[in-house]
């Protein structure tokens, strides 16, 4: 973990000062999200695989599978947006609310 720096005004986690000072900050992944983030994207896999075998029964299927790799797509981002993946589920939910297999996915 860094050490926290008060030079004058500034305050900083890092400081480098003098010609060519290059200062550093580490980012260590969370562990528990990462594993969140994974399990995630496997159930969204899932879905995905099962609205191909059920895309009959789907109102507008095109849509809702582009919503759904789309969420796959940002799954697979170091940082997700979680907003966008909210809206992006908040789409897809009403194409496949008739489907009993697709609403509990």
């Amino acid at each position: 973990m860094g050490e926290k720096y008060k030079i004058g005004k500034l305050r900083a986690s890092n400081v480098a000062i003098g010609d060519h000072a290059t200062a550093e900050y580490t980012h260590h992944a969370d562990p528990e999200r990462a594993e969140i983030q994974a399990q995630a994207l496997y159930q969204i896999r899932q879905l995905i695989e099962l609205m191909a075998i059920h895309s009959e029964e789907i109102n507008g299927p095109d849509a809702a599978m582009a919503d759904a790799e789309s969420i796959e797509n940002v799954l697979q981002e170091k940082n997700p947006n979680r907003s966008r993946i909210m809206n992006l589920i908040g789409n897809i939910g009403p194409a496949v609310a008739g489907v009993t297999a697709l609403a509990k996915a």
